[in-house]
């Protein structure tokens, strides 16, 4: 490969399938008011899905695919600038109605964010990275950089550089954007809403674009996420969302703040002009969701997880368990400090038929690999009580083994 960095990533990643800690092949089939989870044949408890309401195999979003797919054919071959489905109308109009403004349907978040940030973001105009936004909007920023667009990075969640920097690039530049995610997806830690709010409404110039993909369902009014279960929708905040997480469903969206801004991206999207339309069956299933979100069912939903999310938390401290960090969130990680304890870590968790995410790099930086555990539907608290206790084992291994210190490892998550 001609690259020591990704030589060695590729080795590490290998070496978890192998172990049989990625690159799996999965089933599943339903038991009762669940869904059993097989990998390689063998059933574990899944902790790695973001299926967080476990809607992906609920009989009314399969059925509003197939019954899409029976109307409409399996996909429309053509390019949503000359024509479109209906379905594609009706799911975002009612999409609409759970994020109480305009949608954009695109096939992917990853394609929603190279369609929408190279139109947002103008030459004149500059952006301020968050250091741990997603993987995806730096690789469509890179599409703004190659305008001549002024980019930078700031610490992650830091509101006094933010606030800073704002204050400084206003002084040479149209807007200042500041691009981060809601829920972040490996540690679970989330975006300041307020603080964000209190600058939005401070600097005229400031702008908002954030990705919620893993905040969507669990949290927020109709389950429309993290950031609206905090603040409402800004006049100048964009917001990105996924439906292939905890909608159960597929394809992502730019929620608007205004519907001139959706047609601009409707009309001028390179991903709606140049690359296929979401699949009838996403259409199908996105609407048949969407009725669920709009119904008391999802309020009921959401308390069931955030009563084994609340256990999950309480177990962690009451135990001395590491977290990278303690926001109530579904997604949670344990530092292991580098690749031999994730190593061992996996030996022991899948045994125990237990399924988690391994943090690896390039994912993460290189010392800040760890175990990402997701809370959902599919699990039990005596689910969710084996693995703290699992992870409890685990820990006093590394601990007395391999001289592994909590504090230390930590302190590399810090600053």
């Amino acid at each position: 490969m001609g690259n020591s960095l990704l030589e060695r990533a590729f080795q590490v990643i290998d070496e978890t399938r192998k172990q049989e800690l990625g690159h799996l092949a999965t089933q599943s089939e339903p038991n009762g008011q669940k869904w059993e989870i097989s990998i390689h044949g063998k059933k574990v408890v899944p902790f790695s899905l973001s299926d967080y309401l476990m809607l992906m195999h609920d009989e009314r979003i399969i059925n509003g695919a197939i019954e899409s797919i029976k109307e409409n054919g399996f996909n429309l071959s053509i390019s949503r600038e000359f024509l479109h489905l209906h379905k594609t109308d009706e799911a975002e109009d009612i999409l609409a109605e759970v994020f109480g403004n305009p949608v954009a349907l695109y096939p992917k978040t990853t394609l929603a964010h190279v369609g929408a940030l190279p139109l947002l973001i103008e030459r004149k105009d500059a952006v301020i990275l968050d250091h741990h936004v997603h993987a995806t909007i730096q690789m469509a920023t890179d599409m703004v950089r190659a305008h001549g667009t002024h980019i930078e990075i700031i610490r992650h969640n830091n509101m006094q550089k933010l606030e800073e920097r704002i204050v400084a690039l206003r002084k040479t530049h149209e807007k200042i954007w500041y691009l981060a995610d809601g829920v972040y997806s490996m540690y679970g830690d989330v975006f300041p809403a307020k603080e964000v709010e209190i600058l939005l409404n401070k600097y005229e110039k400031f702008y908002v674009y954030v990705d919620d993909a893993h905040g969507i369902s669990w949290t927020g009014p109709n389950g429309s996420g993290y950031v609206l279960s905090q603040i409402r929708q800004h006049p100048k905040m964009v917001l990105a969302v996924s439906f292939g997480k905890g909608f159960g469903a597929g394809g992502g969206a730019i929620v608007c703040p205004g519907e001139e801004i959706k047609k601009l991206l409707v009309y001028l999207s390179g991903p709606l002009m140049f690359t296929g339309p979401l699949e009838s069956s996403t259409l199908g299933g996105l609407i048949a969701s969407s009725k669920i979100h709009l119904s008391p069912e999802i309020t009921e939903l959401q308390s069931q997880l955030k009563e084994l999310i609340d256990y999950f938390y309480d177990r962690c401290d009451e135990m001395g368990l590491p977290l990278v960090d303690k926001t109530r969130t579904p997604t949670a990680y344990f530092p292991m400090g580098n690749w031999e304890n994730i190593s061992l870590c996996g030996k022991i968790l899948y045994p125990e038929r237990l399924s988690a995410t391994a943090g690896l790099f390039p994912a993460v930086p290189i010392k800040n690999v760890g175990v990402r555990i997701q809370i959902t539907l599919y699990q039990t608290k005596s689910d969710i009580e084996k693995l703290v206790q699992v992870m409890a084992r685990i820990y006093k291994k590394i601990i007395k083994e391999r001289d592994f210190s909590i504090e230390e490892t930590l302190s590399h998550f810090r600053g």
